[in-house]
């Protein structure tokens, strides 16, 4: 298992916070709604949704007890609840539009295509995955962006779009919170966004509160591209990471966690393992997992991801020469955290085509 070091960190992680989640458990049991977060995350949560559309009159008219008072944020939990519970019809159509943004990541290896891992389109020619999927240029060198590995509405097999990455035009990598940004070169002169769209990050807070649900798309264990929706709740949020109870399997690392406005909140890119008391793995029997018995056997108990805010945070916080700076910028101002300054004007166009 290649990603043993950060599933450990994530389970370390995961253990240290048992006392918050308990807490958080028990808020769910004797509240009115799942949803569990500060008066600030409350607000911050409906306005993103009021702006999305996804808080309409009736909502809030569902949300309204029937002849009682009932207290704002009260209010506002409730509404946060009913917009997770119930979805407009275009929720199916947005969520296809933005499964097509996702792609596998495959090693070329002596002619021949292995799948190692997700990754996913955040600017016309960014691809965003994991540090463990693309550690540095040579492997991102070595490696292809299959985008439309799919099956078509009536099963058909989709029309594999194959694009090589450009390591050299533009990468940066950090190993403890697992991104690498990649430039993809074009296909048949075109970036791949043009076909395929791509993901706006946002730094703004207000994308998910605990209680949520959460969707993910991705190529687990290299097959197909796969969905995951429902029973996939925010369970906790800590300063650079969320955990959440997403079903995954290996080969998803680098996949989109999104809200169900379809808003990227975070980057997959651990499960977490069921341990005992000495911190051994454990097989669904309860029984001790041994790397011989394969990663299916684990016991898999949550999964965690990057927060967007905080990799984007940490991108627009490192050093970066101009080139680098401008293709950031390719992200959209959405993504710039507050208190960064704006870009020098470019004197040359971008090192990635297809951007200026």
């Amino acid at each position: 298992m290649e990603n043993t070091v950060h599933i450990e960190a994530a389970t370390e992680r995961y253990r240290r916070t048992t006392a918050q989640r308990t807490e958080i458990e028990r808020r769910q049991a004797t509240g009115v709604t799942r949803v569990v977060a500060t008066g600030e995350q409350v607000e911050a949560r409906v306005r993103r949704l009021a702006r999305a559309g996804a808080v309409t009159p009736e909502a809030i008219l569902r949300a309204l007890p029937e002849g009682e008072p009932v207290a704002r944020a009260a209010l506002l939990e409730r509404i946060i609840a009913d917009t997770n519970d119930l979805q407009a019809v275009n929720f199916l159509s947005r969520g296809a539009r933005a499964a097509r943004t996702v792609g596998r990541i495959a090693a070329d290896v002596r002619g021949r295509r292995i799948p190692i891992g997700t990754g996913f389109l955040v600017a016309p020619a960014l691809l965003l995955t994991n540090n463990h999927v693309l550690p540095d240029e040579p492997a991102a060198d070595a490696a292809v962006l299959e985008l439309n590995c799919e099956d078509g509405i009536d099963h058909e097999a989709g029309k594999v779009a194959g694009y090589q990455l450009d390591p050299g035009a533009f990468f940066l990598t950090d190993e403890e919170l697992d991104y690498s940004l990649v430039a993809v070169a074009p296909g048949a002169g075109r970036p791949p966004g043009d076909e395929f769209g791509w993901n706006r990050l946002v730094h703004q807070q207000g994308k998910a509160v605990i209680g949520e649900w959460l969707n993910i798309v991705g190529h687990p264990q290299g097959r197909l591209k796969e969905v995951a929706l429902r029973n996939n709740g925010l369970v906790n949020e800590l300063d650079h990471f969320l955990h959440y109870a997403t079903d995954t399997e290996p080969g998803n690392s680098g996949s989109p966690v999104f809200n169900d406005q379809w808003e990227v909140v975070a980057l997959h890119h651990s499960g977490i393992p069921a341990t005992d008391a000495e911190g051994n793995w454990l097989k669904a029997d309860g029984s001790r997992w041994r790397p011989s018995d394969g990663d299916d056997a684990v016991h898999w108990i949550a999964n965690e991801g990057v927060r967007v805010s905080a990799l984007l945070g940490h991108l627009f916080g490192r050093p970066l020469t101009p080139v680098q700076r401008a293709v950031l910028d390719s992200l959209g101002p959405q993504a710039v955290p507050a208190g960064v300054q704006p870009a020098a004007p470019a004197v040359a166009d971008s090192a990635v085509t297809g951007l200026v």
